[in-house]
């Protein structure tokens, strides 16, 4: 004997399953293995971007500064997450790194709403006389040669 049940909630599902694009995700290697970065390298990388991060949230909480003082200090905290993140992997690592990461991100945009807004790292500061890096933009329209750190 076979019995078949077929009621509106199964033919339901079945039209909701017809309807959804089946997506096909490839895995494709970590772009830090790709270029050659070891797990170990990329954790204290990690590690140190939590750290700057940690410590830029104190300088926003922190009461005692004036706005130019906040910009201050997280300029210099960005400029010394940078110097450690350079004695971590080499210059050509990490452009490496970061043009892999560039390619699959313009392949793979964002959600909405998980893009960075620009109100700077305070939320209130305007990041305009820092890029994300830290390094100096040029506010002046001088042209300044930037040396590269090693």
């Amino acid at each position: 004997v076979v019995l078949v049940l077929a009621g509106p909630s199964s033919a339901q599902t079945n039209a909701q399953r017809a309807q959804r694009p089946t997506r096909v995700r490839v895995h494709q290697e970590p772009c830090w293995q790709q270029v050659g970065i070891s797990k170990d390298v990329i954790d204290q990388r990690k590690a140190v971007e939590l750290d700057t991060r940690s410590q830029v949230q104190a300088v926003c909480a922190d009461s005692s500064l004036n706005d130019q003082q906040k910009k201050q200090k997280i300029h210099e905290i960005h400029q010394e997450s940078k110097q450690k993140v350079a004695g971590l992997m080499t210059e050509q690592q990490q452009q490496d790194l970061q043009s892999c990461q560039k390619e699959r991100a313009a392949n793979h945009p964002a959600p909405a709403g998980m893009q960075h807004g620009g109100g700077g790292p305070c939320g209130n500061l305007a990041s305009s006389g820092a890029n994300y890096t830290g390094t100096p933009q040029n506010p002046g329209g001088q042209n300044q040669q930037a040396t590269p750190q090693q």
